[in-house]
């Protein structure tokens, strides 16, 4: 769940401090006339900084990012642990192709588990294809079914049920 915090950044990264969560923002960009998402991925003391446009295009990273995004008092942050928080790092680097060195997803022994109904307007966002493997892997997620029994029954590359859950994770759908 996502809440508004109205503080420097400094600041709340200092509230954060040894926690993991993601933070967003609005933010003018000097070469966009549109607003723009800011990102930071905050993973224990570790922190990724992102800038896209409002159509996904990546524009700033790292010091680039960091520079304009310490200009904003306003965030939707979620804190989750550390392996939500992978998750979702994991999921943006690899929707907006960021050459980001993660751990492995999910471990083996994990059962996910439903956290609410898979709402259809969740998946407008998706392709069908992938909406049909989202739909899949969320209807095996019942909490003792472990990853690799999913992988094991779906027959799907292991890669694919493993973005599956972590699209779920990030929808919030599972935990």
């Amino acid at each position: 769940m996502e809440k508004t915090y109205h503080l420097d950044l400094k600041t709340l990264l200092e509230y954060l401090q040894g926690k993991s969560a993601v933070l967003r923002t609005t933010v003018k960009v000097p070469q966009s006339r549109q607003p723009c998402q800011g990102y930071i991925f905050v993973i224990e003391n570790t922190v990724h900084h992102y800038i896209l446009r409002e159509d996904g295009v990546l524009l700033l990273t790292g010091q680039a990012a960091a520079d304009l995004l310490n200009e904003r008092a306003e965030w939707q942050v979620r804190i989750g642990t550390v392996r939500e928080i992978e998750q979702d790092l994991h999921l943006f680097a690899q929707r907006y192709a960021l050459p980001i060195a993660l751990p492995p997803l999910s471990p083996a022994g994990i059962a996910p588990r439903q956290k609410r109904a898979l709402d259809p307007s969740l998946l407008q966002q998706f392709s069908y294809g992938q909406s049909l493997v989202l739909r899949t892997v969320y209807a095996l997620v019942n909490g003792q079914r472990t990853v690799e029994q999913m992988k094991l029954q779906l027959r799907l590359p292991a890669e694919t049920v493993e973005e599956a859950l972590a699209i779920l994770r990030t929808l919030d759908v599972i935990e």
